[in-house]
């Protein structure tokens, strides 16, 4: 097999870094498990916060927390910095998260805290749904094994969040024409291919 000039194969590198870390998006926000599994070694270490431990275990976990806690998310991540080293690479993905919490006393509790809603001046049993914007950073080691890349190690940072209360418009003015909406599941239209 003929070797590609360095140039040219650090800017494949790159390339499916990145697919790595998009996948990763997709997978999260579509519930995808196994997607998110394809995202890690078998060996990978996720370090979340709310989950410490094996990457394949963290993807089964954190695709029922999200269906527990919320009805919709949304990641995406700018500013990726890539510094690659042969078959490692260190990749610093700064990510913003919308999280649209479930409709239930409980959860909203247990995701924002006990001081949250009293903040709000919000009775009991009263709640809605609240809205969780989250401003961090994905901090990986990637491996190149075999000619494929996977996050070896992940490391959430935090920088920043915002919550309040939800104020989702569905059915009127423009959004009520909107009527192509994102599914947490094989349904969504980004799984079609028509």
């Amino acid at each position: 097999m003929d070797t590609l000039p360095e140039e040219l194969q650090e800017i494949i590198d790159r390339q499916k870094i990145y697919d790595v870390l998009t996948r990763y998006c997709r997978a999260l926000d579509r519930c995808d498990v196994e997607a998110m599994k394809t995202v890690y070694w078998p060996d990978g270490y996720d370090e979340h916060g709310v989950f410490n431990g094996n990457a394949q275990e963290f993807a089964v976990f954190i695709i029922e927390e999200i269906q527990k806690w919320f009805e919709v998310t949304q990641h995406t991540i700018c500013n990726v910095h890539m510094e690659i080293d042969g078959d490692v690479a260190y990749t610093e993905a700064y990510l913003l998260a919308y999280h649209r919490s479930r409709d239930s006393t409980e959860g909203i509790r247990d995701v924002f805290g006990p001081t949250y809603l009293a903040e709000l001046g919000v009775e009991p049993g009263s709640e809605g749904p609240q809205d969780f914007f989250y401003g961090g950073r994905y901090v990986d080691k990637l491996e190149k094994r075999n000619g494929e890349w996977r996050i070896k190690r992940r490391t959430v940072v935090m920088d920043w969040n915002q919550n309040l209360p939800n104020a989702s418009i569905w059915d009127e003015g423009m959004f009520s024409v909107l009527k192509i909406r994102g599914e947490r599941s094989k349904s969504d239209p980004v799984y079609r291919r028509d």
